[in-house]
């Protein structure tokens, strides 16, 4: 009886030796070879990253540069709220509403110089001017992937430098409203900062970076010098994290090895089955049954492969699993086809979902999300259309934190449902927004908006009954707090002053009410 040779036990030891090799030599190397090729690449990238910030800034010519002498000088009044988003059009109108009836029919620029405007319409220049290219820098830094990006420029004392264009800005308060604070005067010594003094001197792009490491992260920065019309303005800076770049060193590593592993394992396979000529012409035959099913996808392959290669050792019981998986792999096309038919279902589903995105789930009346994109139709339509028939209600449950602790949060769940139904009641010709978590907004309008004292006076009378109403559950009885503005176009500038004025009102009536005024 002849005895069945094993072919896992011939190879395994060479295999084994092999891959081993091969996964060290492959990992030194390619680690080596990653960390020396990522950071040019990375610094090439921060170059290109600052090169082309630089090249938008440049390109905006006069219009850059008496951006940069506005602020310098009139940074302490220009106002960029810390929460500013990104949205540099208010500005902007606010802006040119001013200009064209200031200059009617002449062009800026041209006719008018922007450092001869009144120092009001700098002051608006300048605001929309610096929110523009705020809203820039975050979108190179968002699209880019780099942790900041900024803009500096010598403030005329020796290793200073303001920061014109800030990643990080500090916060100042204004009538308890927090802005950015512009134009900070941050030493920059030149033991810290070598690559940026050397690249300001120089007035050109140059190779390399400075290395960070403080509060801010662990950064590589490269820098640019910004020239618009002949005059050295600035340096544009980008810093990327070395953290992200180990990693991806790494990761990248990790992938060449794992690549070079199943290589090796092929490669060492196709050279230990050499040594086996008896089962050369086996593995040749399987590997063409192979490549026939993946041309054709036929799962007939399967019978023809098990009549092919046949015998009692490694290569014919490989064969059988071939063609069990092939069998397996049609069927599992037709079921990935049935899960592809209820997939498509499954995504009609959640865009019927996305429309109620805009849905408070506790509730059922409109969000914050709602609210802001509602916000922003109104700031349009008084800008674009006149609209100014509207008013801003704000209503604050009370004692919701209470209620919480002490009866629980379904219970408060069930406080917030009953002033929400009050709210609806009252301002029943008028959208209801929930903001937080027991706060609500009223869009005035309509009939609301014409009887705003009266409606204002209903909801106080309801919540007067719901309170002293002995029969009803401690967080049945529902107050809340109330406060109401009217849009006037001749003094308000948007929704947020009305929405300010109204929450003013709203925390004075909460006052009154604590202290037992109302």
């Amino acid at each position: 009886m002849t005895t069945r040779t094993s072919l896992s036990k011939q190879l395994y030891s060479f295999f084994l030796i092999l891959v081993l090799s091969i996964i060290i030599m492959t990992g030194l190397s390619s680690y080596l070879s990653q960390s020396r090729n990522y950071k040019i690449q990375n610094e090439q990238n921060l170059e290109n990253i600052v090169t082309y910030l630089g090249n938008m800034m440049s390109a905006d010519g006069e219009e850059f540069i008496a951006y940069q002498q506005i602020l310098l000088t009139y940074g302490d009044k220009i106002r960029i709220p810390l929460s500013y988003d990104g949205n540099y059009h208010p500005a902007k109108i606010a802006f040119y509403e001013k200009y064209n009836s200031t200059y009617p029919g002449k062009s800026l620029g041209i006719d008018v110089d922007y450092l001869d405007m009144p120092e009001d319409l700098q002051i608006l220049y300048g605001t929309y001017k610096h929110e523009y290219w705020l809203h820039v820098y975050s979108q190179v830094k968002y699209n880019f992937g780099v942790a900041y990006v900024y803009y500096i420029t010598p403030t005329g004392e020796p290793y200073h430098m303001y920061y014109v264009l800030d990643a990080i800005p500090e916060t100042i308060t204004i009538d308890n409203q927090d802005y950015m604070k512009l134009n900070l005067d941050i030493e920059e010594p030149v033991d810290l900062y070598p690559h940026m003094w050397d690249t300001w001197q120089a007035g050109r792009e140059l190779d390399g970076y400075d290395i960070f490491n403080n509060e801010y992260g662990h950064t590589y920065a490269n820098y640019y010098p910004l020239w618009v019309n002949g005059q050295k303005m600035g340096l544009v800076c980008a810093d990327v994290e070395v953290k992200k770049v180990n990693t991806t060193i790494l990761n990248n590593t990790v992938n060449v090895i794992i690549i070079m592993a199943l290589l090796s394992v092929v490669f060492a396979a196709i050279l230990s089955l050499m040594l086996q000529k008896k089962y050369i012409s086996r593995l040749v035959q399987l590997k063409r049954d192979i490549q026939s099913f993946t041309d054709h996808k036929d799962s007939s392959l399967a019978v023809t492969i098990t009549h092919d290669i046949q015998g009692s050792d490694e290569i014919s019981d490989l064969a059988q699993q071939v063609a069990t998986m092939i069998i397996e792999i049609g069927d599992y096309m037709n079921t990935l086809l049935e899960k592809n038919e209820a997939l498509t279902e499954a995504q009609e589903k959640i865009r019927k979902a996305n429309e109620l995105a805009h849905k408070d789930a506790l509730t059922g009346v409109r969000n914050k999300t709602a609210y802001d994109a509602t916000e922003a139709s109104i700031e349009y339509k008084i800008h674009s259309e006149n609209y100014k028939e509207f008013g801003i209600v704000m209503v604050d449950l009370n004692c919701l934190k209470y209620i919480n602790d002490h009866y629980g949060h379904d219970k408060g769940n069930l406080a917030i449902m009953k002033i929400c139904e009050t709210v609806c009641s009252v301002f029943s010709h008028s959208p209801v927004f929930r903001i937080g978590g027991d706060e609500f907004v009223v869009i005035l309008q309509n009939e609301d908006y014409k009887q705003c004292p009266q409606k204002v006076y209903e909801f106080k009378e309801c919540v007067k009954q719901s309170t002293s109403d002995s029969s009803l559950e401690p967080w049945e009885r529902v107050s809340a707090a109330i406060g109401w503005a009217i849009f006037d176009p001749e003094t308000d500038s948007g929704v947020e002053v009305v929405l300010r004025r109204a929450d003013d009102l709203m925390y004075k009536n909460k006052k009154e009410m604590k202290d037992g005024k109302e």
